[in-house]
């Protein structure tokens, strides 16, 4: 039987690949956090947020910013209400056009049914450089 939390956390998931915001944000409670980790100067949608109206302004700009063209989810693993997510995915980043593909591991905290605490772990330097156009390695000197 699934539980709750991960029920949860694919509607969420289903939300926000139709890209529905009101669906996305329902399932979040109202006190909720949303940390990605970067610089919110460089990459908009990054950085520590609490409650719906910060959460919403950060997929906004994420939405904006990021065209998905892979991604993928693995099994989700749930244990007192915290969700863990591995996957991957290839994006596009405007306005740079640049491509970059990583791994991933999303965390969710669950309680009653609502979200209260996401946490992306992800490459934020790679995605910053995509975003920015720079190149994601460089040759030894």
């Amino acid at each position: 039987m699934t539980s709750e939390a991960i029920l949860t956390v694919e509607a969420y998931f289903e939300a926000l690949g139709a890209r529905d915001m009101e669906r996305i944000l329902s399932r979040f409670a109202p006190d909720a956090t949303w940390t990605i980790p970067g610089d919110p100067a460089l990459t908009p949608w990054a950085g520590h947020r609490t409650g719906p109206k910060d959460i919403e302004q950060s997929l906004t700009a994420f939405f904006a910013a990021v065209e998905p063209l892979v991604f993928e989810l693995q099994t989700m693993v749930e244990a007192d209400g915290r969700v863990l997510v591995p996957g991957r995915y290839a994006s596009r980043f405007r306005p740079s056009g640049q491509v970059l593909e990583s791994e991933m591991i999303l965390r969710f905290t669950v309680v009653d049914g609502l979200i209260t605490d996401y946490r992306v772990f992800e490459d934020s330097l790679g995605i910053t450089r995509t975003c920015l156009g720079e190149p994601l390695t460089t040759a030894p000197a």
